[in-house]
């Protein structure tokens, strides 16, 4: 049983059942327009259901057969289709290429060695013009103890994240540090520093 595999293994949706308030102010209508969504490190499902609910065809990558499980369960739960996958985000070529309207990572943080892979897999998911989203916690976020890894090297600095950026043909339509409130289950739990990102692939 692996590190999430552990964290998930409870009957109790450790971040909540509702979706992230980054996922919710970005996509607040219902979608008739037959589009795809793939979300990374999407843990126990709550973006990806709700995004479901809007209409969004969704697609999902994690790292814990856990997690994916109480994605499904989720799912029908709520009355909605998603297709959850088994992958770890950081590996080369994770997903179909140049397929997705959009793609999002919600707290997906990862070691320094794989954070560009993850970038990748974030951008080269997309279609031509299609967006991506991103919410991590900022380097700031170990001094406010409100949820996130305690390794520095697993959260993000705006340039560190433009460095990896760098590599695509892209526009940054947004890229910013702010101070915002996460209550998400029992891991996120109060005033944070996070970084949020909108991207788009040219």
């Amino acid at each position: 049983m692996n590190h999430w595999d552990e964290k998930f293994d409870s009957d109790n949706y450790i971040y909540g059942e509702e979706a992230n308030e980054f996922v919710k102010n970005i996509f607040q209508t219902n979608t008739t327009n037959n589009e795809n969504i793939v979300l990374f490190a999407e843990g126990e499902g709550r973006n990806a259901i709700y995004l479901a609910q809007l209409g969004y065809d969704v697609t999902t990558y994690d790292m814990s057969k856990i997690g994916i499980d109480k994605q499904y369960k989720l799912a029908q739960k709520t009355g909605v289709g998603i297709k959850a996958n088994y992958g770890d985000i950081t590996q080369p070529d994770l997903t179909t290429q140049s397929t997705f309207d959009y793609s999002i990572n919600i707290f997906g943080h990862v070691p320094t060695e794989g954070k560009q892979a993850m970038f990748n897999n974030l951008i080269q998911s997309l279609a031509k013009n299609g967006h991506s989203y991103f919410e991590f916690y900022s380097i700031e976020q170990l001094e406010y103890r409100t949820g996130g890894p305690k390794d520095k090297t697993m959260l993000y600095e705006i340039d560190e994240i433009k460095h990896y950026l760098a590599q695509h043909t892209i526009k940054i339509h947004m890229l910013e540090k702010r101070e915002t409130h996460r209550y998400e289950g029992t891991k996120h739990t109060g005033l944070a520093s996070v970084i949020q990102g909108h991207i788009e692939k040219l």
